[in-house]
């Protein structure tokens, strides 16, 4: 059997061993697999792609809508509320185990692409709670976008053991695309430049008027909603296909390879504690303190630094996800040694935010360019300490990537939640007027 599967690998390598029919068959086999392999990309593009698209579109949202810099904070309130999606499927397989993966699936993408679609054209409809302006529709549809990111590493990832191994890579080559296509982008749509002060229709104040970017909001999250049907498409593809089953892994296999990876080590031990409690960290940093107060950190030297800190700074999530699929993963004193070096930016970019709306080296080229570069250099660090993690926790097999994912989701909602509190019931974080650094600029 071994040696017919590597007679048949010859021939696809080789097509003119034959001229026969088989020759055709084993070069449409070939190239199955190559569509195999950009059908899991495509899909794994829909992951995070609505709450990675959102997240790089605030440089323009929180210009237009009624929440200002706080919307952030907000976004990403509304973002770890979407775990509940996570309970909800693990309540809805109890009930009903006969219910496939793929419906879920199915599922899942079709909310997403239709949310990403309703927000092109609602994003900015307000509505008036407890006195004050709200952008609920935005918030609410945010929610449903990000259902299907939150739910992918419960859902998506079982559903990958039905194929070979080898196509786990493409998969996060793909979702490490779902980051890096909005970032591109969003480059091209710009935001626009800087605010132009015109008095108001009674000449008692002056407003701020944005210059439009290259396409609108509306624009761009039709373009997101277009990737996340290509992602349904995709997966539907990959589920129906007939011509896919010989890629696909027998079932007594999967279970075979599922009770090999077990692990009955405990993970209380030291290290693992050590590596939890990092992962704690990050995610509360990465999914909660520093995306609430980037704007306060970078928007009083422009908003085009704000816009490349935002864009670039996503731009590392995908850049690590490669890193951990093709490079071996740094040895734990280098990891060390790279978060230690970068606390100090860390601590700039806390200082830069408390500061607001007159942080240090404002209203010069050096500050502009050195909040930026702070910013790619903590996001970059961050989300490659994360990687690295969640390398270390498959060490651990189900037990310990159950317990990685648990303090994720703990530290992403400890710091979310603490965040919103400081920044919209406390004075630690300052919004100033969007004239006045221009009045004030010497």
């Amino acid at each position: 059997m071994e040696d017919n599967v590597r007679l048949s690998e010859q021939k696809e390598r080789s097509p003119c061993l034959d001229r026969g029919d088989t020759i055709a068959v084993s070069m449409w086999g070939a190239q199955r697999r190559v569509t195999l392999d950009v059908l899991m990309a495509c899909w794994g593009i829909g992951t995070w792609l609505g709450v990675n698209g959102l997240y790089v579109q605030l440089p323009l949202l929180i210009k237009r809508l009624p929440e200002g810099w706080t919307l952030p904070s907000s976004m990403v309130l509304a973002i770890q509320l979407a775990n509940i999606g996570i309970l909800c499927y693990g309540v809805l397989r109890r009930l009903s185990s006969r219910i496939s993966e793929a419906f879920y699936i199915y599922s899942l993408l079709t909310i997403g692409t239709l949310a990403l679609i309703l927000n092109a054209f609602l994003y900015d409809k307000t509505s008036v709670i407890f006195d004050t302006e709200r952008s609920i529709a935005y918030l609410t549809l945010t929610f449903f976008a990000a259902l299907v990111g939150c739910t992918s590493s419960v859902l998506f990832y079982p559903y990958l053991r039905h194929f070979r191994d080898i196509y786990l890579a493409t998969y996060l080559v793909g979702e490490g695309l779902s980051g890096f296509l909005p970032s591109i982008l969003a480059l091209v749509q710009g935001v626009g430049g800087e605010p132009e002060c015109l008095p108001s229709a009674d000449n008692s104040t002056l407003e701020a008027h944005f210059p439009p970017p290259r396409f609108d909001t509306t624009v761009f999250l039709l373009l997101l909603g277009a990737l996340s049907a290509t992602s349904l498409v995709s997966f539907t593809t990959i589920n129906n296909f007939k011509g896919f089953r010989p890629e696909r892994v027998t079932p007594v296999a999967a279970a075979k390879n599922e009770e090999a990876t077990k692990d009955h080590k405990s993970i209380l031990r030291p290290r693992w504690m050590c590596v939890l409690v990092l992962m704690l960290v990050l995610n509360a940093l990465s999914n909660g303190l520093l995306p609430s107060v980037q704007p306060y950190s970078c928007m009083p030297y422009g908003t085009r630094a704000y816009h490349l800190a935002v864009t670039l700074g996503a731009m590392a999530n995908p850049a690590a996800c490669l890193a951990g699929v093709w490079l071996r993963p740094v040895d734990s004193k280098v990891l060390v040694a790279m978060l230690g070096i970068t606390v100090l930016p860390f601590c700039y970019i806390i200082a830069t935010a408390l500061l607001s709306p007159t942080p240090p080296l404002l209203y010069t080229n050096v500050g502009e360019i050195l909040i930026v570069l702070c910013w790619i250099q903590v996001s970059g660090v961050i989300s490659y300490a994360r990687m690295w993690a969640y390398g270390w926790a498959r060490r651990g097999g189900a037990k310990g990537m159950r317990a990685c994912g648990a303090v994720t989701q703990l530290g992403s909602m400890f710091g979310s939640i603490v965040t919103y509190f400081l920044v919209n019931y406390t004075n630690l974080f300052v919004q100033p007027k969007d004239c006045s650094r221009l009045l004030s600029n010497p």
